[in-house]
């Protein structure tokens, strides 16, 4: 794997622990004052160009990433093989959740869709406070069986137990839920989010065009309107 990321200086990164203090206790307030202060004490910042592998699956991993600026693709397979896309990561989400409570070595790969920026935390520190604060553990489990829920829909939909229109429905829906709006605009193209939904590019466009004749979505260059919610949450329960 390619390690051309440009990490920070110490010089720099100490005069920045303060702010990254206080951003740990504005994202975690399950974290004590001490803890934010041995999370940032541990921690740096590393940067990854545009389609840089941050890790692979099975390299064995000192750290946790929390991703500071940019998107992450999660696949399983091999670098050098054909990938299955599990998640694309947004920014204010750990990378690999295992670090926390497996072996240490990591489960999927993680390549950099754009510019990223990532907390890297020391993990023996990281599971030194999971190990004594109870409340921060069990958010990040939580966390944790969300992602692992999402993983086990991507089995079903890699096996054709899910179809398309069901896929494409339920992936707008989510979207639209978690932001709180009927304008989905997600940030990477659609060749990645027809690998996200196990589909081709051909399958992801005749459908989203099928959604739109029906009137029951719009499609502009950089989003789609969701028009018609019920219609769309009908196919759900196909």
């Amino acid at each position: 794997m390619s390690q051309v990321a440009r990490i920070t200086d110490f010089q720099s990164w100490t005069s920045q622990v303060h702010k990254v203090q206080e951003k740990l206790a504005a994202i975690f307030p399950e974290l004590t004052e001490q803890e934010c202060t041995r999370l940032a004490a541990s921690s740096r910042t590393v940067t990854y160009a545009k389609n840089e592998w941050i890790f692979s699956e099975g390299e064995s991993l000192g750290f946790a990433d929390w991703l500071l600026s940019g998107s992450v693709e999660l696949l399983k397979g091999s670098m050098a093989g054909k990938n299955t896309i599990l998640h694309v990561v947004r920014e204010e989400h750990f990378l690999d959740h295992c670090i926390f409570f497996g072996s240490g070595q990591a489960f999927v790969s993680a390549l950099a869709l754009t510019r990223c920026v990532v907390l890297r935390i020391d993990a023996k520190v990281l599971r030194s406070i999971l190990m004594g604060n109870a409340a921060f553990a069990m958010r990040l489990m939580k966390a944790l069986a969300i992602r692992q829920r999402m993983f086990i829909n991507k089995i079903a939909v890699s096996q054709g137990k899910i179809s398309v229109r069901r896929r494409v429905a339920g992936w707008l829906l989510h979207k639209a839920r978690v932001g709180r709006t009927n304008v989905v605009d997600d940030g990477i193209t659609r060749e990645v989010l027809a690998g996200l939904l196990g589909l081709s590019r051909e399958s992801l466009s005749r459908q989203l065009s099928s959604f739109a004749e029906d009137g029951l979505v719009r499609l502009e260059k950089k989003a789609i309107i969701i028009q018609d919610e019920k219609a769309l949450r009908r196919f759900l329960e196909d």
